[in-house]
């Protein structure tokens, strides 16, 4: 069969679904990978053929001046209060409606060549399943509009779309009755919809089944038709380092990785970076930091014991450590799980994963939220734009990836807000001492290796597929 997959042009977005596509493509089936055409190079580099959509020279829908911005944190809260949400509701909302629905929003626009671009080849090539990015939503559309089966792709994120949108349904008299609308994720993708006479509904907006890479108890609850599968760790090709190929004699080693996303949008990282590698100065450990020059822009004198490099892929490091402390991204989180390494998760007690600003950030590395910001492409303030949101100095998905580790015994929550040098270092010393830890990993790497891998989903797939026609 014929089976397209869209990415959001992004790292992140990418290179969770490369392994689903090399099952796909390993077990005789055609696979296309769509996204900005800007990233059609980036695809090609994992083995797969890329669908490039719009304009590679023009910038990216993300990145115009006309994209998207977060709404008023007035009309979040609004939301929120109409629905009558507990605190941890809240903060799935706000997850999905100040922050997933502006990058659905960047590739559902059909005012921009990419999203009549991705239908139109869906029309001529005619797929037989459509697998989507999560906050891809033209993908479904390009489905509908040529009569193919269609899923979700979870990637590295929970679902707070479906999430959202049972709340809002059991909700909708009362948001209704608050003057605000009951569908917002319908209203962003009717206009790309009713161009191609597709009709808006539940199926296209959460898909007719969902892949989720998630271990129970991280997952959040929902009704959607699920296709469990195990993320396997990609984090792209690169010749095996020379220093890698022995452990280190004598000590453990540290692996210490931030993301790669906020870097592009939070220079210095809130002076997490200098205090973590304080901690770690004071320990007998070799760490691995594979930092950004922006996330080291605070540390002044990098310690004896640390080896900075940019970059190095976490399948070929982490089985080389004895733990790893992280941001609490997903496919970080997945590359220790595989790994089976204890792990040690960044995550501040913010009680709100975004607080609304009540004045405007004195600096540009305030990491304040909005479109249209990334250093070394566009990254100019503005009062105007960086009133709104300010970001709570951790990953999105810290919480409950801390949460998760904590309560498998696997892992440690490190807040840099709240926790000392000294407190920051005790945490770390008994991760590496405490044979507990090591055996909570143990434990999450047999939970993930019962999930079905890429290639035993396949059938499941062909099946969905093979329904439809």
């Amino acid at each position: 069969m014929r089976v397209l997959i869209t990415v959001y042009p992004a790292l992140a977005h990418l290179y969770p679904v490369v392994p689903y596509a090399w099952a796909l493509q390993t077990a005789g089936h055609d696979v296309r990978v769509a996204s900005h055409a800007g990233f059609a190079d980036t695809i090609a580099s994992t083995g797969l053929v890329p669908v490039a959509l719009g304009d590679a020279g023009s910038p990216e829908p993300r990145l115009r001046e006309d994209a998207r911005q977060p709404p008023a944190p007035e009309q979040v809260i609004a939301y929120a209060q109409a629905m009558g949400l507990s605190p941890e509701e809240v903060e799935h909302w706000i997850a999905f409606y100040q922050w997933n629905l502006n990058p659905a929003s960047d590739y559902v626009r059909a005012d921009l060549p990419d999203a009549p671009d991705l239908v139109e080849f869906a029309r001529a090539w005619r797929p037989d399943l459509v697998l989507w990015d999560l906050v891809f939503p033209a993908g479904a559309v390009a489905a509908r509009a040529c009569g193919a089966a269609h899923g979700r792709l979870l990637g590295s994120n929970l679902d707070y779309f479906a999430y959202s949108q049972e709340r809002l349904a059991e909700h909708r008299t009362a948001v209704r009755a608050a003057g605000l609308a009951t569908d917002p994720l319908a209203d962003l993708v009717r206009p790309l919809a009713d161009r191609y006479g597709v009709s808006v509904d539940d199926e296209l907006l959460i898909g007719q089944f969902t892949i989720d890479p998630l271990p129970k108890g991280l997952s959040l609850p929902t009704a959607t038709v699920k296709v469990p599968v195990r993320k396997i760790p990609y984090t792209g090709a690169a010749a095996f380092p020379r220093w890698l190929h022995r452990r280190p004699q004598g000590r453990p080693r540290i692996a210490l990785s931030l993301g790669e996303s906020t870097r592009r949008y939070v220079a210095g990282d809130w002076g997490r970076t200098p205090k973590l590698l304080d901690a770690l100065a004071g320990l007998d450990v070799e760490v691995v930091a594979t930092l950004s020059p922006l996330q080291l822009a605070a540390v002044d004198t990098l310690p004896d014991n640390v080896r900075a490099i940019e970059w190095v892929p976490l399948t070929q490091l982490l089985p080389t450590c004895d733990a790893l402390v992280h941001h609490g991204g997903m496919g970080t989180f997945s590359s220790a799980v595989a790994a089976g390494i204890p792990q040690l998760v960044c995550d501040t007690e913010d009680s709100l994963l975004f607080r609304p600003a009540t004045a405007a950030p004195a600096a540009a590395d305030s990491g304040t939220y909005r479109a249209g910001r990334e250093f070394g492409v566009q990254n100019e303030d503005t009062a105007e734009e960086a009133a709104g949101w300010l970001h709570p100095e951790k990953n999105l998905l810290a919480t409950p990836c801390a949460s998760y580790v904590t309560e498998q015994g696997a892992g440690v929550r490190l807040d840099h807000q709240k926790q000392s040098v000294e407190e920051l270092r005790a945490q770390l010393s008994r991760v590496l001492t405490e044979p507990a830890f090591r055996t909570g990993a143990s434990t999450v790497r047999d939970i993930w290796q019962s999930m079905p891998s890429p290639n035993e989903i396949v059938p499941t797939l062909e099946e969905l597929a093979a329904r439809r026609s």
